[in-house]
């Protein structure tokens, strides 16, 4: 495995040290006990696929408006009935050429959290899957997100940078403070919403420059306006994290011509 496979597979809570998750920067010593639970891959009835919005597809790639809800691929103890599951169907033929897959995680080149919705790309093989990476990593492609955040903002319109990185104290969590890697997230106000909740909400466009884990929800959080219904980064509690993926641009992986997508209707 790669190095960046290995640190996924901890990000994702398969990694335990003597029966306990620990960030990736843990120090081991002599004597511990490190157990990798790989996420086994079991496929789904053709009949799933159905249930994603697809808003293009061809031999290349597919983009989904991802409900919120669905995990990408199956992680930690999200086995079963994800959304690479649900495109079996439309993954196999290039990514499990004798049947099984070559990947825990086919197709995936990008994620959205469980509870966030919008606009996503599958990679259908593995050449497509190797240039879409490579234009996350130069960051060549442009996210777009809604969120709905606590209170109200001083001016129209900021910028947060900050070191991201994974909590030592709570390792699902993610923080601004803890060792981690330079981000950066611009956002505008769209409108406000004054009377609601105990200090109003704003609607904000939301721009990641880099893409962190849980990065957008814990930038938010550590400028004072946590996400609607983010109870982990200290948002009012709800049925999911008001945050929505709205627009995705990147290069075509086979043709290089520049494509857009935007989720039809913000959700909230």
């Amino acid at each position: 495995m790669s190095r960046s496979r290995v640190q996924r597979l901890i990000e994702d809570g398969c990694v335990t040290v003597n029966g306990e998750r620990f960030p990736n920067r843990h120090i081991l010593t002599p004597g511990d006990v490190v157990t990798v639970d790989r996420p086994a891959f079991s496929s789904l009835p053709p009949a799933d696929a159905d249930s994603v919005p697809i808003l293009f597809e061809d031999d290349d790639i597919i983009v989904v408006d991802k409900p919120a809800g669905l995990v990408v691929h199956p992680a930690g103890p999200h086995r079963t009935d994800t959304l690479i599951q649900r495109l079996w169907p439309k993954l196999a033929g290039a990514w499990a050429p004798d049947g099984r897959p070559v990947t825990d995680r086919p197709g995936v080149v990008h994620r959205l959290d469980r509870g966030t919705s919008g606009v996503m790309v599958i990679a259908k093989n593995p050449a497509a899957a190797e240039n879409l990476s490579r234009q996350f990593a130069d960051r060549v492609v442009k996210k777009t997100y809604y969120a709905l955040v606590e209170g109200l903002m001083d001016t129209p319109s900021g910028k947060v940078r900050s070191v991201v990185g994974r909590s030592r104290e709570q390792p699902h969590r993610m923080s601004t403070t803890s060792p981690g890697r330079w981000s950066e997230t611009e956002w505008t106000v769209i409108k406000t919403f004054p009377k609601t909740g105990l200090s109003g909400q704003t609607l904000l466009e939301v721009n990641p420059r880099t893409g962190r884990t849980h990065q957008i929800r814990v930038q938010l959080s550590a400028l004072g306006h946590p996400i609607v219904g983010d109870k982990v980064y200290g948002g009012t509690p709800g049925p999911r994290p008001l945050l929505h993926a709205h627009r995705l641009e990147f290069l075509h992986p086979r043709t290089q011509k520049l494509q857009v997508f935007i989720s039809p209707a913000v959700p909230f």
